[in-house]
């Protein structure tokens, strides 16, 4: 299923039937008389989260999925509308449940209106120096990689194999002007490093696997390990370059906490809402057997 499938679903329910003023130019997909303008879809963008809608343009192949995806929901739709689907009592019940979610979040969200200004840059700094351990960012280090890949099941002979293999490899990048990206080109099993001379590009310390961490903790910059087995695997590793323990920026991190805060200060104004609400005229719940009456369905 491509990437939009689910994105698709979460968009508002409409038919988009050819229309005679529809200008051709405008038309972005049709099949039959169920079509997509230009309007339509920007319509439909206009009510999912930012986020998504940067994530949709980002570039035209993610568009051309967007799109494929919108006509087949809205194709679909179209024929289960045709069969009266809708007339179905689960359907409508469950229509009316989303109806009425709708109707409580929007209600609920004109009582948490939050000042546009919020929050300051005042705010933001609080908040940053009180979660500055969230921001800390683990050692990391670039890693280049030999592996010779094992079988789940592998026999003993088969395991002393590899590692025979990877001594030898091991050997060879011991010899002056030895190059370990070409050597790991030619004898990685790692499909995927192996190409790229078996560079993993930088890893956080706490991506890293016990025995890999190991094997570089012992290692200055441009060090080789030892061969060393993890999992399925034996492995060479050479360290390309280290950072040490760092914290992230205030400007780097700014948008995610300039969006916590909102959220928080939203959900204060709910709370607060509801709380007043409740405060006016308290619940009444009878509660006793209530269980044992919800499962009888007499």
């Amino acid at each position: 299923m491509r990437s939009f499938s689910r994105l698709a679903l979460l968009l508002p329910i409409g038919v988009f039937l050819a229309a005679a003023d529809a200008p051709p130019a405008d038309i972005v997909a049709r099949r039959g008389d169920v079509q997509l303008t230009t309007s339509d879809l920007r319509d439909a963008l206009t009510r999912v989260d930012p986020a998504v809608r940067d994530q949709v343009l980002a570039n035209p192949q993610t568009v051309s999925e967007f799109v494929k995806d919108r006509m087949i929901r809205q194709i679909l739709l179209k024929e289960a509308l045709t069969a009266k689907w809708e007339q179905n009592p689960d359907v409508i019940a469950r229509a009316n449940e989303a109806r009425d979610t709708a109707i409580l979040q929007s209600w609920l969200a004109s009582h948490a209106q939050i000042d546009p200004a919020y929050p300051s840059q005042a705010d933001l700094e609080a908040a940053y120096e009180a979660n500055k351990a969230r921001f800390a960012v683990p050692p990391q280090f670039h890693v280049a990689q030999i592996a010779f890949l094992m079988p789940a099941n592998a026999t003993k002979e088969a395991d002393e194999e590899a590692h025979k293999k990877a001594k030898e490899i091991r050997g060879q990048l011991a010899k002056p002007k030895a190059n370990f990206a070409d050597i790991a080109k030619t004898s990685s099993q790692d499909v995927g490093s192996a190409p790229n001379g078996g560079d993993l590009g930088w890893l956080r310390e706490d991506q890293l696997l016990k025995p890999v961490r190991d094997a570089l903790a012992g290692l200055s910059e441009n060090g080789i390990s030892e061969p060393f087995r993890v999992k399925d695997a034996w492995h060479i590793v050479k360290l390309l370059g280290s950072r040490p323990q760092s914290t992230l920026p205030l400007d780097q991190v700014k948008p995610n906490l300039v969006a916590a805060l909102r959220q928080n200060r939203a959900q204060q104004a709910t709370n607060a809402y509801l709380e007043e609400l409740l405060r006016k005229e308290p619940l009444q719940v009878n509660d006793i057997g209530l269980a044992a009456r919800l499962a009888d369905p007499k």
